[in-house]
């Protein structure tokens, strides 16, 4: 306080003497007086000197500003806001889609482990930046609660205010299209879920930076218990929705499975193409999937083993048969050994394939390739599948 006293009564003599606001900043920032700190003395001073004060700004104009760490720390949290919303609503989005799928929505192999996909990816920004987010906004809400004379910047007060009318916007616009899609005859659980996902959100965001500019702008008496009970809400509600998308998507050990059983169905997709080129090239199957490793046109297809045991898929050459049309159809098996059921039955679309389509265990599928009877040396009866 003496120290204060000081620099008050210090710079009250410059402006007596003459001295512009600007050399007595330049002396005390020399000697390692803060910005703020000269700020907040000089607006004393200047009240010492007699400069009337209107009583309802008296307090404001001696308030001290928000440092700048202060700043920093709140345009963090406002980063970390909007990985924390955004992340919430694709996890919701992704539980939404497992539990609700609609028939109209085409899913294939593909579309399946995609949503698992973004479902790990939102949990882990949502483990990663709730608890970041929470901390800032503590730290932001004791610097005002420690120094109630304290206020905050332009910039910190513009960037709330935008996030209120970011948030006002999107429950409107989300509430016009659910009365646009209610008239289109749009009726499912599962849009109707993603629309109050939204508007909880969003609605949460905009309930809490109400209360907070009331708090840290308006000064008004809003008891800590209410903030408390607020996070403590949301934290649950997090928590809730992550253990939906754990059991949408799968424990870690679950994917870990999934994605060996990816692996497989991709080698398995692969060793087939190349087992209908290798026929369509000799006018023959290979005898083993080591004839095929062992041709360079066909290097591609080589080293496809088991991801996780390193054995060999299974492969045997099944029939034979002359089709209307003259032409020599040869039908082959492919086998891996799977660690989980398939998650979807893929039918239609671009990615339509029967290898992505399994049991547990031992699961095999039949391809069938279309020979040219002029590729086959000597007579069609003497080949030999």
């Amino acid at each position: 306080m003496e120290n204060k006293e000081k620099i008050v009564a210090y710079i009250a003599d410059l402006l007596q003497k003459g001295f512009g606001q600007d050399e007595i900043k330049k002396r005390l920032n020399a000697v390692g007086w803060l910005e703020e700190e000269v700020d907040e003395a000089y607006a004393a001073a200047l009240i010492q000197n007699g400069i009337p004060v209107p009583d309802k700004n008296a307090q404001q104009i001696s308030a001290k500003k928000s440092s700048t760490a202060e700043v920093i720390v709140n345009l963090f949290s406002f980063i970390l806001l909007g990985i924390f919303a955004s992340s919430l609503w694709i996890l919701l989005s992704g539980v939404i889609n497992y539990f609700f799928p609609d028939k109209l929505a085409y899913l294939d192999y593909y579309s399946v482990n995609s949503n698992a996909d973004s479902i790990h990816y939102a949990i882990a920004s949502l483990i990663i930046g709730f608890p970041l987010y929470w901390l800032t906004l503590r730290f932001w809400f004791s610097r005002f609660r420690s120094d109630e004379t304290k206020v905050e910047s332009k910039l910190t007060k513009w960037l709330t205010y935008l996030v209120l009318l970011v948030t006002a916007i999107i429950i409107v616009g989300d509430l016009i299209v659910v009365i646009y899609n209610l008239l289109q005859g749009e009726i499912t659980a599962r849009f109707f879920l993603k629309a109050l996902a939204v508007i909880v959100i969003a609605g949460g965001i905009f309930g809490f930076y109400f209360l907070e500019r009331r708090k840290i702008q308006y000064k008004k008496d809003i008891s800590s218990n209410v903030f408390k009970i607020f996070g403590w809400s949301v934290a649950v509600f997090i928590l809730i929705s992550i253990i939906l998308g754990f059991l949408a998507s799968g424990s870690p050990a679950t994917q870990r499975k999934r994605t060996f059983d990816s692996t497989r169905s991709n080698d398995l997709q692969t060793l087939a193409n190349c087992v209908d080129s290798y026929a369509n090239r000799y006018g023959k199957l290979p005898d083993s999937l080591m004839q095929l490793q062992n041709d360079s046109s066909f290097s591609y297809c080589a080293n496809k083993k088991d991801p996780e045991t390193g054995v060999d898929y299974q492969y045997q050459a099944i029939d034979r048969r002359i089709n209307s049309s003259g032409k020599i159809e040869v039908e082959f098996e492919l086998c891996a050994t799977f660690s989980l059921k398939s998650d979807v039955n893929i039918s239609g679309g671009t990615n339509e394939s029967k290898w992505y389509q399994h049991e547990a265990g031992l699961s095999c599928d039949r391809e069938t390739a279309i020979i040219e009877t002029e590729k086959i040396s000597g007579s069609v009866n003497v080949y030999p599948y």
